[in-house]
């Protein structure tokens, strides 16, 4: 069995985001409902004679500054070791689908495949908070809601069926678009959705739990990018519950008629991609 961890990475998708306030360090806090979904990057991970991390991306320009490294460098930090990592981009970037926090995420599960990270001393979800706030999400995958910084995860199942159709717009900037719902909205009363209400429609497997899908960052990233609300209206026409993930750009349209999915989908085939949820968000295979 050779020492090569190779893994699909999966991207995730914010069925709600409020945004609660601010921790001591300024932080923002929310209450988010994710949900992974199976477009993914495919990360592989081989350890290494020295103690360097060299990360390479295909299909994708990513800077030295990205969360496969952090991830790497972290656990190198706390037990030593280093690695080649090559991270083949399937998540489109600027998309808020995920695809940086997925990639750290891949790493850390690949390093406790190969070293069994709890029992040299390493806590994963510490780690994984301190990578990416999406990462600890993204270790387990499925659907969850995750509060505060990204620390406090509840997994719930999903009974209801979704068909995905997603339009992608112009990327926003995460954190230009926290910094216009500061200016919109910065006493923290606004909350587009009840995730309370939501979780308890999708454990039931009720239909109507489309009505509460909702994202609190997407008036702001449409001051930024208006063909996010076009691409919005346009799904909108074919009957679907719309709802922006992360800061965008992608927006996707939810359907649980599987005609009515089918018929937008074909209406805007070649501009239009399709989803399907999934229950983990990383895949390995020991190579």
């Amino acid at each position: 069995m050779g020492n090569t961890v190779k893994l699909r990475a999966f991207a995730k998708v914010n069925l709600s985001l409020n945004i609660t306030g601010r921790d001591d360090s300024g932080m923002h806090t929310l209450d988010s409902l994710m949900m992974s979904v199976d477009l993914f990057d495919t990360v592989t991970v081989t350890p290494r004679s020295d103690e360097k991390i060299v990360v390479s991306f295909i299909g994708a320009d990513v800077g030295e500054n990205n969360t496969a490294y952090k991830a790497a460098a972290a656990v190198r930090d706390i037990i030593g070791g280093g690695y080649d990592i090559t991270v083949e981009k399937g998540i489109p970037i600027g998309a808020g689908l995920g695809g940086s926090s997925a990639d750290g995420a891949a790493v850390l599960r690949a390093l406790d495949v190969l070293h069994r990270l709890p029992e040299r001393g390493v806590d994963m979800r510490k780690v994984a908070l301190s990578v990416g706030s999406d990462v600890p999400f993204m270790l387990t995958g499925g659907l969850a809601r995750v509060r505060g910084l990204g620390e406090d995860l509840f997994f719930i199942e999903n009974k209801l069926k979704l068909f995905i159709v997603g339009l992608m717009a112009d990327s926003v900037s995460t954190a230009a678009a926290y910094k216009k719902f500061d200016e919109l909205y910065g006493d923290f009363t606004y909350c587009p959705t009840d995730t309370d209400k939501l979780c308890n429609l999708l454990l039931d497997g009720n239909d109507k739990a489309v009505n509460h899908f909702g994202n609190a960052l997407y008036e702001p990233a449409v001051c930024f990018s208006p063909e996010i609300k076009n691409n919005a209206e346009l799904l909108r026409s074919y009957g679907a519950a719309v709802n922006l993930t992360g800061s965008g750009g992608m927006v996707l349209g939810y359907f649980t008629d599987i005609q009515m999915f089918y018929d937008c989908y074909t209406a805007l085939k070649g501009k239009a991609r399709v989803f399907a949820p999934v229950r983990t968000g990383i895949l390995h295979e020991r190579l």
